[in-house]
């Protein structure tokens, strides 16, 4: 979708209301086309074809590799020095890949998040490896290109088994985030935060105040839609509980009283120290009343013995009450 289709849709929203996916624009390109995108990147990994991967890429690219940001800031970077998920150099002679399954998760007109699965194998077919990735789509200035990957490789006699700290910590996660804001908490808060070292979170960012939304959305003269901060010292947030609550997170429904973390959050992929996760939140008022619904994916891991979010992956908004019908 051009920038100008999209302001002629968002000029069609009520005061303070955001595209949910009422609204076929949010799916109906990105899903498509981030399938596409995913599978032609595979099907370049299968001839272990570098150049054919980069053409299916934005760069900078952001890789996590076991729990680290890794930056490749071009296609020739990625050929030359390629990190190790994406290194076909180093393969087996003779092996190859078969693919397993795919899923979309999450969806805006500019983005998808999404999920595959792909097995690995020895040149006599022996399986030798699961490896189970979360990407994000996106369309920066009219194209549509892998910004960012996550992966997790899982040796054939560890298929299945399930790592139980890595699951409850994702889980306290997002549910500490989410108490935090309802009871304004600002010591619960911070104490998600902290995780040193390299993070990167990918915009738009929809949990801000959205003014604009054609804007938030637009495509031309966007280059990369990835920020990559390196966290040298912990510190405490600031939060304005009041502002948050009256003008981002009741949309123009009124205040909201609580929320709570999805009740279909689940961990898609795991392993001892890396999460890929499925999360969210829907906002209520006092009665009960769902205000919106908030879809998620996003990757956790553990470093030292601290876990945290490496990834923000960006949320999309589901379901928003602004856009009902007013009886």
């Amino acid at each position: 979708m051009k920038d100008a289709d999209l302001t002629k849709e968002a000029k069609k929203l009520k005061p303070k209301a955001i595209f949910d996916h009422r609204y076929p624009l949010m799916y109906e390109e990105s899903i498509g086309m981030g399938v596409t995108t995913l599978m032609r990147y595979f099907a370049a990994l299968q001839r272990r074809d570098l150049k054919g991967m980069a053409a299916q890429m934005h760069f900078p690219y952001a890789s996590i590799e076991e729990t680290d940001v890794v930056v490749i800031d071009s296609a020739e970077d990625l050929i030359k020095n390629p990190p190790p998920s994406m290194n076909v150099k180093s393969l087996p002679k003779g092996g190859f890949d078969l693919f397993m399954s795919v899923e979309s998760h999450t969806s805006d007109p500019v983005r998808a998040g999404l999920t595959m699965s792909y097995s690995c194998h020895g040149a006599n077919g022996t399986k030798l490896m699961v490896c189970d990735g979360l990407y994000v789509v996106t369309n920066n200035s009219g194209r549509w290109g892998l910004q960012l990957g996550s992966t997790i490789f899982t040796p054939t006699e560890f298929i299945g088994v399930q790592y139980p700290e890595a699951m409850y910590m994702a889980a306290k996660h997002e549910h500490d985030w989410m108490e935090g804001w309802s009871k304004n908490d600002t010591l619960l808060l911070d104490s998600t935060r902290g995780l040193l070292g390299k993070t990167v979170s990918l915009y738009p960012n929809i949990t801000g105040n959205v003014k604009a939304i054609d804007h938030l959305y637009r495509t031309t003269g966007i280059e990369s839609r990835i920020r990559v901060n390196n966290i040298e010292k912990v510190g405490t947030g600031s939060y304005d509980f009041s502002y948050f609550r009256e003008n981002v997170g009741a949309h123009g429904v009124g205040g909201y009283s609580f929320s709570l973390t999805r009740n279909d959050a689940r961990v898609i992929h795991q392993s001892s120290n890396k999460v890929h996760v499925t999360n969210g939140y829907t906002r209520f008022q006092a009665d009960g009343t769902i205000i919106s619904t908030t879809w998620g994916l996003g990757v956790r891991v553990r470093r030292g013995l601290k876990w945290g979010s490496v990834a923000g992956i960006g949320n999309t908004i589901h379901y928003d009450a602004t856009n009902n019908e007013k009886k």
